[in-house]
């Protein structure tokens, strides 16, 4: 998947660009590092999904080609864990979260994938900016190409179609997230019965929703459900639980839904999302939706006022990732 992180581009690098990726490696590794050049290439590289970070170069005009600023791979099948590695940052751009952007794009990989957990071998100095990330070490130090790592676990949530069984998982995922918000109220059964059997609302709709679940907790959830006699669909219930947020999985739900409307030959995507809910709005944005002129009220309970955005299909945007 294509995603802006404000002036980057991170994106699923393609087999033409790898030369790209392993010459910063070779920079950052091989001359920075002094790792041995045969160590630094191995047969994983032919299999691994490779993340790229791309930005302008400012002193170049704005036609020219964008430069590969961070790199980092995944390697494995589900259900095994997903093993992450070879991250590397252009030296002019440390420390201005390039490293960070590589790293959620390989979680969003990772989630795509349905990896139940990502292991990684961290350096040294490296340990910390992984632990804020919701990394823990685990076991003793080991030496690894002459340098002093750690290894490192994160587990991840696990997508799946929805079940009636999930519904009191729903209930709690959607009352907690709409909790955040004044005046917002979740009242089941006089105004979102679906909550009490979603897959067979979504199943009776023509739709599809997916749940994502991590140590048994619902953490995020998302639907798409067609309209009637047309070429569009609406996708909703978009939650992502406080504790999984920050790591991708919004924009990996979202993308199953656009997935499935490219699937089914759709025109656009619809959504309304409430006017007090400002971080979607910028997240919708983000990631390609345009919010239409004018406003709905829905006379209930939250008092809920809300605002429409589209997109539209085909689009250039890369949806494999």
């Amino acid at each position: 998947m294509k995603t802006r992180a404000g002036s980057l581009w991170v994106t699923e690098v393609s087999h033409a660009e790898l030369s790209a990726v392993f010459a910063l490696r070779h920079d950052v590794f091989v001359v920075g590092q002094g790792v041995p050049a045969e160590l630094e290439r191995d047969a994983d590289d032919e299999t691994a999904v490779h993340v790229g970070a791309w930005e302008h170069d400012l002193n170049t005009p704005a036609c020219a080609p964008l430069r590969l600023v961070g790199t980092g791979r995944l390697v494995g099948r589900p259900p095994a864990p997903g093993r992450i590695g070879r991250m590397a940052v252009r030296s002019d751009v440390r420390g201005g979260g390039v490293g960070t952007v590589v790293l959620r794009g390989l979680e969003r990989a990772a989630l795509r994938r349905g990896h139940p957990e990502l292991v990684l071998h961290a350096q040294l100095h490296a340990r910390g900016f992984y632990e804020r990330a919701g990394y823990t070490a685990v076991g003793p130090q080991f030496e690894e190409a002459g340098i002093e790592h750690v290894e490192m676990r994160k587990a991840l949530p696990v997508i799946r179609p929805v079940t009636d069984a999930d519904s009191a998982g729903l209930i709690a995922l959607i009352g907690t997230v709409w909790g955040e918000y004044p005046g917002c109220v979740l009242d089941v059964d006089a105004e979102e019965p679906w909550l009490r059997a979603p897959g067979s609302y979504y199943a009776a709709n023509g739709g599809r929703m997916w749940v994502a679940e991590l140590d048994g907790v619902l953490v995020g959830s998302v639907g798409i459900r067609p309209n009637a006699g047309a070429d569009t669909a609406e996708l909703k219930s978009l939650y992502v639980g406080a504790a999984a947020r920050k790591h991708g999985l919004g924009e990996v739900l979202t993308s199953l839904v656009e997935d499935e409307a490219v699937r089914l030959g759709l025109r656009q995507l619809e959504l309304w999302t409430d006017t007090r809910f400002a971080d979607a709005h910028r997240f919708y944005a983000r990631l390609g939706y345009t919010q239409l002129p004018g406003s709905r009220e829905l006379h209930d309970l939250s008092n809920t006022v809300e605002y429409p955005f589209v997109k539209a299909f085909p689009y250039t945007a890369d949806l494999a990732g």
